[in-house]
């Protein structure tokens, strides 16, 4: 049996429940495991996620303390223009600073991670890593085996692989827990991250309000009282902490627009035979809003960056587009997206963007490409788009509140909660937390 004897250790359990928000907290404190983690210790409902309010960003931000625009993790995927299916951010290497669980690690603690984004790579001691392979001669369990913990990953394969059904859910979840399971009760890690996305692969699929995702929210209480029950058998709270949080919410949605055909059609953007040849601009999807890049030979051509901006402008007026507001490179920055780019579009309420060129828009049920009846993505002040944040265990002052707070506090707290500090992070501890 793993680590029993913590010495001044204090055992910390993450648990992200993936597009989980403000919005459904009523029914969750109506759920018993939950309600009792919120009444036992601490609950702030208006967490403030990131811009773009996107998986791999936000959980970047979760762990180093940072925004995307000084972590460098500010989309899901990479800018490929030429690719259909652009690569993810799913590495260690593209993160710019120190995360929590390389403190951890330096710190003499044993790390575990169970498909927490952007860990490919990492020195973790237990790793299964979300990766997303979008190349046809990549290989997904080989991919994983390469980015995470071979031995263990061949073990939670062989003990619990027949649970998977791809990215389905519930069965990932399912395996993701059992998984958990045997590592918490096997090895015992001092911190482990656990990413459940039962709530967010069903509002993509069915919306944001769809009675699927009250029966996904069940599913996660459930689990919570597992992690709990878990919990308790190897030492229970009384050295652990125990973190519950959200990354962002999601928004019903029923148009995509796809600004790249607009662009095509001012003269910014050549395509041939379905692809794209040329880019003096392009946008790209964050799914509720987009960046736009131009190609750095424009960069100082104040005729092309004012024509471009008017192209926008006219972009901005035409209804179809559903375009909100377009923020420059340096206001985008300043909300913490990515400072390399020219301007970022955010989109009204009910509308994405995709990056294809072939039409310029379409209903959701219409759709071949990526239908999504709900999305995330955009403005983390959009009301539907706040999350949460939960906490209860060692360290932890019982029925403590928080009326607000943003993503990258979350970071420096938990360390302050093991007992060091973060480098570099942006946010603020948040003492109203801890004993």
């Amino acid at each position: 049996m793993g680590n029993s004897d913590r010495g001044l250790k204090r055992r910390l359990v993450v648990v992200s429940l993936d597009a989980v928000g403000r919005r459904d907290m009523e029914f969750m404190l109506s759920l018993p495991n939950f309600s009792a983690i919120v009444k036992d210790g601490f609950f702030c409902d208006r967490v403030y996620s990131v811009y773009p309010s996107l998986t791999y960003p936000a959980h970047t931000s979760i762990v180093t303390g940072r925004k995307p625009s000084e972590h460098g993790i500010v989309n899901n995927t990479l800018l490929q223009p030429g690719r259909k299916t652009p690569d993810w951010l799913y590495k260690r290497k593209y993160i710019n600073g120190r995360t929590l669980y390389d403190v951890a690690k330096k710190n003499g603690y044993t790390v575990a991670s169970l498909l927490w984004p952007v860990t490919g790579g990492a020195k973790i001691d237990y790793n299964l890593p979300e990766i997303m392979v979008t190349r046809r001669f990549q290989n997904q369990v080989i991919s994983c085996l390469r980015n995470g913990t071979p031995g263990y990953l061949l073990k939670l394969n062989s003990k619990f692989g027949s649970m998977r059904d791809g990215i389905n859910q519930p069965a990932l979840d399912n395996f993701v827990m059992a998984s958990a399971e045997y590592t918490i009760k096997e090895h015992n890690p001092d911190l482990i991250f656990i990413h459940l996305t039962d709530v967010d692969t069903n509002r993509h699929i069915f919306g944001a309000t769809a009675p699927e995702i009250t029966e996904a929210l069940k599913r996660h209480d459930e689990r919570l009282g597992k992690i709990r029950e878990w919990i308790e058998e190897t030492g229970g709270l009384k050295n652990t902490s125990l973190i519950v949080l959200g990354d962002h919410c999601q928004i019903d949605a029923s148009r995509i627009t796809y600004l790249n055909t607009c662009l095509k059609e001012r003269g910014f953007l050549s395509v041939k035979d379905g692809k794209i040849t040329e880019a003096k601009a392009i946008t790209k999807s964050c799914d509720g809003s987009a960046y736009v890049y131009i190609d750095d030979r424009y960069a100082q051509d104040e005729s092309f960056l004012e024509a471009l901006a008017d192209a926008l402008n006219e972009m901005k007026a035409d209804e179809r587009l559903g375009i909100e507001e377009i923020y420059t490179g340096a206001e985008a920055a300043e909300m913490g997206a990515d400072p390399e780019c020219f301007a970022m579009i955010e989109g009204k309420k009910g509308f994405y963007f995709l990056d294809e060129t072939d039409v310029v828009s379409e209903s959701v049920e219409e759709t071949k490409n990526h239908k999504m009846r709900a999305i995330h993505g955009c403005s983390p002040l959009k009301e539907e788009n706040i999350t949460f944040f939960a906490a209860v265990g060692a360290g932890i002052k019982k029925g403590a509140r928080k009326e607000s707070m943003h993503l990258w506090d979350e970071g420096p707290t938990m360390a302050k909660l093991m007992g060091f500090n973060l480098p570099g992070a942006e946010g603020t501890v948040v003492t109203e937390m801890l004993e």
